[in-house]
């Protein structure tokens, strides 16, 4: 039997994901205890249903927002925290694309399995 070796990359899927939550949590401290389960349910509906290899965190400019793209049913989809609203925005395309969805602490857990069925059809 072949031994796995960890896989020690800023490039996976999980690894963006993983720094993505940090960065959100971090944001959000302070404002909303209950966005680091939002975080977590958001993410894992990305994980489950994502393109494997297309999720991937960045800083967008000079606001240091962090925003995790990735691609879901064919769809190129991006995530960004709004202080503002306290809430996880998902657009489609870019940072400025149509929004799609917003999850805070009022988002059922029904509804991001919902959401991320819908995407995967």
């Amino acid at each position: 039997m072949a031994l796995l070796t960890p896989v020690r990359s800023e490039k996976t899927d999980l690894d963006a994901v993983r720094r993505y939550a940090v960065s959100v949590i971090a944001q959000s401290e302070g404002e909303d205890l209950q966005m680091k389960a939002v975080t977590l349910a958001l993410l894992g509906g990305i994980m489950w249903r994502s393109k494997p290899g297309s999720t991937e965190m960045t800083q967008d400019g000079d606001s240091a927002i962090a925003v995790l793209t990735t691609t879901l049913g064919g769809r190129h989809l991006t995530f960004s925290y709004d202080q503002q609203t306290e809430s996880i925005v998902m657009r489609e395309g870019q940072i400025d694309g149509p929004i799609l969805h917003s999850f805070c602490n009022r988002t059922l857990i029904g509804d991001f399995e919902q959401t991320f069925r819908a995407l995967w059809r």
